[in-house]
């Protein structure tokens, strides 16, 4: 007993001289949530999908995380439980809401996501699920934790459940435009202000998307139930140029750049050092944010560093040339030679500038994501029309271009394609396997073989034959490998393109299927 009360006599403490250290730096609060303040309250995304997301039933084994609900098919075990679920009252509400808050196709009409960083302003039955962003006592940017958006990714999971269901069903087109919604909310996600909510708004946008093509490839192959008279106003919703999608509007997160500045001012003295009484405390709660029993580990080692720490004003220098750099990148090209040099970041001496390191994530990421989510939106584009093309002429188009203008006025160039910087407008890459295929005089067609680089690390082969057409874009290596090897990833790889049609999605499930790993 002595040595319990002993451990919350020394928490309290640590936890009041953080909270005493400087009153100012709570201002950085209500300067992010300033950034909220014009949301009309009729408009806020986050009042109308919170409250019913505190209401869902639990989700069916099976189908507890986006990925593994968007694998699930129509004949497995646990299919119709899914099924039932998705259609049970209180996760009926919540596909309507998301429509909802969705269906306002022009950006300064939309809803937004307008929930505050921290407990003030926010509903206390959010509070009491859980659904908001707790940044501690005193309120400390830094050590956010964006409690909703596990609950996001819960409804990400019936968003895919309820996708599924539509296309078993023969309403594809209704699951298309379903997937096209979730891509809005996630863009709204996208437009939040720390590092991990752009990013999973960005990740989440390109799962939906390659979601939208995994149920058009399998009514493609199966019922073909697609209606295609409203192909046209799809794929004009996902204009990634003029559309709501467009990702050239998300401005750079400042919430983390903002908590680096609110540390900076907490840690140090007004005589410009660190402050004995504050680095340790505030410094041990964002490396234990989470996991509070290394509280006092924490302390323990950020007390050894404090003494070889710069001074206030290098400190705060540092960290605006910082975020000065990674705000510049999102600003230029993608084949810009700013592009590849060393972040101001990866330069930091992390030593000297210890709270600097421990509050700034690696935002350079963002600018990865960001471009795989433009793929993955053009690419749909792509994929749509030419299933458009197919399904009014009868047959593949005989070259990528073919759908332009009925279906896409002027056609996107493909991201990784480094010609695009040249001032060139280049295509995805467009094939019917066989029928494309260069081939010796008088040698026979063969089906296109490829070897697919999963996310979750698993590699396996595809045959592909002349009943499907081939869409893919150069991939993060900036050039064409002819898609004899697939690997749909942000990050730089070598001799691999990346994947638009058929989906990887669809060819995993397949691989799945085939092995016996999903029934």
């Amino acid at each position: 007993m002595p040595s319990t009360l002993l451990r919350r006599g020394l928490l309290a403490a640590l936890v009041c001289l953080a909270a005493a250290a400087h009153a100012r730096a709570d201002e950085f609060v209500s300067r992010l949530n300033a950034t909220y303040a014009d949301i009309a309250q009729a408009k806020r995304s986050d009042l109308v999908l919170l409250p019913l997301i505190a209401k869902m039933d639990p989700a069916p084994r099976g189908v507890g995380t986006p990925d593994a609900a968007a694998l699930l098919v129509a004949a497995s075990p646990g299919w119709a439980e899914a099924a039932s679920w998705a259609q049970a009252p209180n996760q009926v509400a919540l596909i309507a809401a998301v429509t909802a808050v969705t269906k306002e196709t022009d950006w300064r009409q939309a809803f937004a996501f307008g929930l505050p960083y921290g407990v003030e302003g926010v509903p206390s039955d959010l509070v009491r699920a859980r659904l908001y962003t707790e940044l501690g006592d005193p309120p400390t940017l830094a050590a956010a934790q964006h409690l909703y958006l596990p609950a996001l990714d819960r409804l990400a999971a019936l968003v895919n459940v309820e996708a599924g269901r539509l296309t078993e069903t023969g309403k594809v087109s209704d699951a298309i435009d379903l997937l096209i919604g979730w891509s809005f909310f996630a863009r709204q996600i996208m437009d939040r202000q720390f590092h991990d909510e752009a990013s999973w708004g960005l990740a989440a946008i390109a799962a939906a998307q390659e979601r939208i093509r995994d149920v058009a490839y399998i009514d493609f192959r199966a019922g073909r139930a697609l209606d295609s008279a409203r192909l046209a106003p799809q794929i004009k919703r996902l204009d990634e140029q003029d559309g709501y999608l467009n990702l050239g509007r998300m401005r750079f997160p400042v919430g983390d750049r903002l908590g680096t500045e609110q540390i900076i001012a907490r840690v140090y003295s007004p005589q410009g050092g660190v402050d004995d009484r504050t680095f340790a405390p505030t410094l041990s709660r964002l490396g234990s944010s989470e996991y509070p029993l290394r509280l006092f580990s924490e302390a323990a080692r950020w007390r050894s560093v404090g003494p070889m720490q710069a001074g206030q004003f290098d400190a705060a220098a540092r960290a605006k040339g910082v975020y000065d750099d990674f705000a510049s990148r999102w600003t230029v090209d993608w084949y810009d030679a700013r592009m590849a040099l060393p972040t101001e970041f990866s330069r930091l001496d992390r030593a000297q500038f210890a709270p600097i390191d421990a509050s700034t994530p690696d935002m350079v990421d963002l600018l990865g994501l960001r471009q795989l989510a433009l793929v993955e939106i053009i690419g749909t584009r792509y994929a749509l029309a030419h299933l458009g093309h197919f399904y009014t002429a009868r047959s593949f188009a005989p070259v990528v271009t073919a759908i332009r203008p009925r279906w896409i006025q002027q056609l996107p160039p493909d991201p990784y394609n480094p010609d695009r910087f040249r001032g060139a407008m280049p295509p995805l890459q467009f094939m019917v396997p066989m029928r494309d295929q260069d081939r010796r005089p008088n040698e026979n067609p063969t089906p296109l073989e490829m070897e697919v680089v999963t996310q979750q690390g698993q590699n396996f082969a595809v045959r592909l034959r002349d009943d499907t057409f081939l869409l893919y874009s150069f991939g993060s290596d900036n050039g064409r490998n002819f898609a004899r090897r697939i690997q749909n990833t942000a990050s730089i790889v070598q001799g691999a393109d990346y994947l638009i049609f058929p989906p990887i999605k669809s060819l995993y499930r397949q691989h799945l299927i085939d092995v016996g790993e999903l029934r």
